[in-house]
């Protein structure tokens, strides 16, 4: 098989990546409708989407070190099949007991898109390219969960929430021959220790401890905490309390998620002048100063779509600016364990996410203000979390007078 041209990479990395995302968010409209089926409430029926997160971030600790040792191509291929099989249980689910435990296989199939897309960018691409690579591909990651509720929505218009998950199943199957027939397997350094426990264990220990790494993760974790907060709410709040329909739903969740991706999109070509901190620092303050805003205003009476959808896009906006940063500032510095710090990182952040969103979905009490002022919390959250890890260390070590 000829090597693959590096734009070609890029994409299929962006298609794996995005995978996971566009699965979890293609579900989001259909939430009332499946509370309505199977005869449970709204807080039950989103942990279709919480359950998918767990399966996500537990599957990469073992993916990630699987791919490390046995190639990135097998994991993938035994993962995609395991994706799309556990899609068709969804589809077939009689409630939502059954349903769960679906998404639960498919999380864990769908968990080395993720972890292990990302250890393939630093297989192929040198260190001063990471971050741009990075920034690309984050572009491309908006369009999961853009798409996602944009197919949803209108799937479910169209054949109700079993079509939505055979969608899904479909797609799948389409990624799975992707990977059999175009990839080449990236990994040059096999490493027949990777899954032995006492260096797995020494490995996520060693990266737990590191403050530089713990830092970055983060970063990246409370942004998607602050994400997720707004896909397990959004459905409840647009199509329950502002009423809109499912396919409008996907439309306007697309908004939202587009700013991420022109964010992201924005970072790739600012980085190298401004520097990953840097943009940590701008991302933000931009996700705060939004964060107020979509706070405030139901307060001050103006409670209405766009006084939800727009606020919540400048906060994806700043998301973008953070999340490729992020990653480059915690899987860079280790080229011997790319798979192992991949897959923590995406473990913690999809971990804290779920348990955000869960949060977020079993306060709602008739009103915006549980999801708002969740999200709002995010941007200061990160802001302070990446001052004491990262800069206040840093600026000690510079003013240490040598030994």
């Amino acid at each position: 098989m000829a090597a693959m041209s590096r734009p070609l990479l890029i994409v299929l990395i962006s298609a794996l990546v995005m995978l996971g995302p566009f699965t979890n968010n293609i579900a989001v409209p259909s939430l009332p409708s499946i509370a309505t089926a199977l005869e449970v409430d709204f807080g039950a029926a989103q942990l279709v989407l919480s359950i998918f997160m767990v399966g996500f971030a537990a599957g990469q600790l073992v993916v990630g070190p699987m791919s490390d040792r046995y190639g990135r191509k097998p994991v993938l291929v035994v993962s995609l099949f395991i994706f799309a099989v556990a899609g068709v249980g969804c589809a077939l689910a009689p409630d939502l007991y059954s349903l769960m435990a679906a998404r639960l296989f498919q999380a864990l199939g769908a968990s080395a898109t993720m972890s292990v897309g990302r250890a393939m960018v630093r297989d192929c691409f040198s260190s001063d390219r990471i971050a741009q690579v990075y920034a690309y591909v984050g572009t491309a990651l908006a369009f999961g969960p853009v798409v996602g509720p944009v197919f949803g929505g209108l799937i479910e218009v169209a054949g109700g929430w079993r079509a939505v998950f055979g969608f899904v199943a479909a797609v799948g199957v389409a990624m799975l021959l992707a990977i059999r027939f175009l990839l080449r397997e990236t990994n040059a350094h096999l490493n027949p220790d990777a899954l032995r426990p006492a260096r797995l264990v020494g490995n996520y220990g060693f990266l737990l401890s590191n403050r530089h790494y713990m830092g970055y993760v983060l970063c990246n974790a409370i942004c998607y905490g602050g994400i997720f907060a707004f896909t397990s709410c959004s459905s409840y709040v647009l199509i329950g309390l502002l009423k809109v329909t499912p396919d409008v739903f996907g439309g306007l969740y697309a908004i939202t998620v587009s700013a991420y991706g022109f964010g992201s999109l924005l970072a790739s070509q600012i980085t190298r002048r401004v520097g990953l901190n840097g943009m940590i620092v701008i991302g933000g303050l931009i996700m705060t100063f939004s964060g107020e805003i979509l706070a405030v205003l139901p307060l001050l009476g103006y409670f209405n779509i766009w006084t939800v959808v727009l606020p919540f896009a400048g906060f994806a906006f700043g998301t973008g600016f953070v999340f490729p940063s992020g990653q480059a500032g915690a899987i860079t510095p280790f080229p011997k364990m790319a798979g192992a710090a991949s897959s923590m990182l995406s473990c913690l952040q999809m971990a804290s996410a779920a348990v955000i969103g869960a949060l977020a979905a079993g306060a709602l009490d008739g009103s915006v203000m549980p999801m708002a002022w969740t999200i709002f919390g995010m941007g200061p959250a990160l802001l302070l979390s990446f001052y004491l890890l990262i800069l206040r260390p840093a600026r000690r070590k510079a003013q240490s007078p040598l030994l």
